[in-house]
């Protein structure tokens, strides 16, 4: 159905609020859009239902989506990447080998993932790999999961970290992982927390201004969030798509204002966040979520 959540089928939805659409995006936009959130899931979405083509989502995905990052912001990168990687060995109940990153991006992924003796796969829209993570012993694909054909039970771990937002099908998506994970494989998750109490905030700011704009998404703005979760529809597209949880969290970075350049304008705004940030840990309201989901061997 045209009108129906992407998750659950539901018609029956919320308005939320028009998106702002970016400078870049006025280019190809040429519908009006509204962000909703589905009623019986929760999950947050568009209508009417988002028709980019691939070469247009490719243009918005090209070279400058990735923004340089501080020395600090690299170095907490890797940090969090290894901290994963460690996780993912640790709940393993197999041997791991073949690893795709879906949305590799610079694919720093594919060099964890060759240093730890893992054959690395990597997927993207648009190739977007610095030049020392473009090695001959790495497998990449341009392309989107759902046109890729990958064999059935080759991977024994998937990463998906900050992806699901991104696609218009994310349940069609996780269906998908789960026919190309090997039995005791394991699925890594990242997505945003659309009731962060940081959205709760800019909803208030918003208000105040008068704007109608939604706070839920930004699927027309870096970086192109065209469908957002919260913990309902988390737990709801992990129960369909036959995944076991082994870990989940919801946290945040503290010091995001760190990922800036010094006294830049997103440095000064980030800063001037950090109580929400501060305030969102005892009411678990944190901008993030994480998950590790096992296939089970039953």
């Amino acid at each position: 159905m045209k009108n129906s959540c992407p998750l659950c089928k539901y018609s029956d939805y919320l308005e939320i609020g028009i998106p702002v659409v970016g400078l870049k995006a006025q280019k190809i936009n040429k519908t009006n859009y509204c962000v909703v959130q589905c009623n019986n899931c929760k999950f947050y979405f568009l209508l009417p239902p988002i028709n980019y083509s691939n070469d247009e989502w490719e243009y918005l995905y090209s070279d400058d989506y990735f923004a340089k990052p501080t020395n600090w912001h690299l170095k907490q990168r890797e940090s969090d990447r290894k901290i994963r990687f460690d996780n993912l060995q640790q709940y393993s109940s197999i041997k791991i080998k073949n690893f795709l990153d879906i949305g590799c991006g610079e694919g720093y992924t594919l060099t964890e993932a060759f240093e730890r003796g893992w054959t690395p796969y990597g997927l993207d829209i648009h190739d977007s790999r610095i030049e020392e993570n473009k090695k001959n012993s790495y497998f990449f694909t341009k392309g989107e999961l759902l046109n890729s054909s990958f064999p059935d039970s080759f991977f024994d771990v998937i990463y998906l970290d900050s992806v699901l937002e991104h696609v218009t099908n994310p349940l069609q998506y996780l269906l998908e992982v789960n026919r190309i994970l090997k039995k005791g494989g394991l699925v890594y998750i990242g997505v945003p927390n659309e009731d962060s109490l940081l959205n709760v905030f800019r909803k208030f700011i918003f208000r105040l201004k008068g704007e109608k704009i939604s706070e839920k998404l930004m699927p027309f703005k870096s970086p192109y969030h065209i469908g957002g979760f919260n913990s309902e529809s988390l737990n709801y597209i992990v129960e369909k798509s036959n995944l076991k949880v082994k870990f989940q969290r919801n946290f945040a970075c503290r010091l995001e204002f760190l990922k800036y350049p010094f006294l830049s304008g997103p440095y000064l705004i980030s800063l001037l966040l950090l109580p929400v940030f501060l305030l969102a840990i005892p009411l678990k309201k944190e901008v993030y979520f994480e998950i590790y989901l096992e296939k089970s061997f039953g």
